[in-house]
């Protein structure tokens, strides 16, 4: 439940920081505008693709680094 929480709250501060764009109606207009698009989504995909193998990565890091490790034990040589 966290997780989703957390996701939809990057989602949102993601997008609302997307709100300007829309302010600029000039170069978004006809087939430019769709080819702009089409680019920016890409754009997103690929980000959005690198974030999530990031995090997960990040998370691995730290549960390795919580979890409990095997104790050493002393080895005597002859």
């Amino acid at each position: 439940m966290k997780t989703v929480a957390r996701l939809l709250l990057v989602a949102s501060l993601i997008c609302g920081t997307a709100s300007g764009a829309w302010a600029l109606p000039g170069p978004t207009e006809g087939f430019v505008g769709v080819v702009i698009w089409v680019f920016l989504a890409y754009c997103a995909l690929i980000v959005i693709a690198q974030l999530l193998v990031a995090l997960h990565a990040l998370r691995r890091l730290i549960e390795e680094s919580m979890a409990k490790k095997k104790v050493s034990r002393p080895v005597i040589l002859r």
